[in-house]
């Protein structure tokens, strides 16, 4: 088994658990208590009304909805920078390539050929000198919610042979835009553990 494993500070990005059952609820109510804690030890000093019972129900939340079924994960973080807004999944996940080519493989993989956008994805150079050659692509649609983006990361590893993906999807574009600078350090802060503890 491999992991994504991150520098990223950890009172903004949360690793959380995919899979549960009932008998594993007490434990994910401790974590989405734990994460909310966290969330709230750190902007408490600005942050006017918080309510510790509302950023648990969030994280708790987050966690029962997934995963989700239209996206395939591996492991997911959250990111858990503004406390005041549902915090955001990044869905991480390993794939073997199509055998089309390595440029062609990261483009599927970073959803640039996917069908139903609503204009051409923007497709950019992201390598990382953690895990390899890679792409970023901003890819718009539009579904029975709205207009969407879908910002995905795709990367080959050399050292293991495979593709790996970080990608989220929102509805708030101009939120998605404000914060593209925190994604990308996220992402580039990523590396591949073939040998956790």
């Amino acid at each position: 088994m491999i992991f994504f494993e991150t520098e990223a500070d950890p009172t903004e990005w949360f690793l959380m658990p995919l899979h549960w059952t009932e008998q594993q609820r007490t434990e994910i109510d401790e974590w989405a208590a734990r994460c909310a804690d966290i969330v709230y030890q750190r902007h408490r000093k600005w942050w006017r009304n918080p309510n510790r019972a509302v950023l648990t129900d969030r994280f708790r939340q987050l966690i029962e909805a997934h995963p989700h079924p239209r996206i395939p994960a591996h492991q997911v973080f959250l990111y858990g920078g503004d406390p005041r807004r549902v915090p955001q999944p990044f869905y991480a996940l390993l794939m073997q390539g199509e055998g089309a080519g390595r440029e062609s493989d990261l483009r599927t993989l970073v959803q640039a050929t996917e069908e139903g956008s609503v204009r051409p994805p923007d497709v950019t150079a992201f390598d990382s000198d953690r895990i390899g050659e890679g792409l970023r692509c901003l890819r718009y649609f539009s579904d029975d919610a709205g207009l969407g983006v879908s910002l995905n990361y795709g990367w080959w590893s050399e050292e293991l042979q495979i593709y790996a993906s970080v990608r989220t999807v929102t509805d708030e574009l101009g939120w998605l835009g404000l914060n593209m600078d925190i994604f990308d350090d996220f992402a580039r802060s990523i590396w591949l553990n073939p040998n956790p503890e």
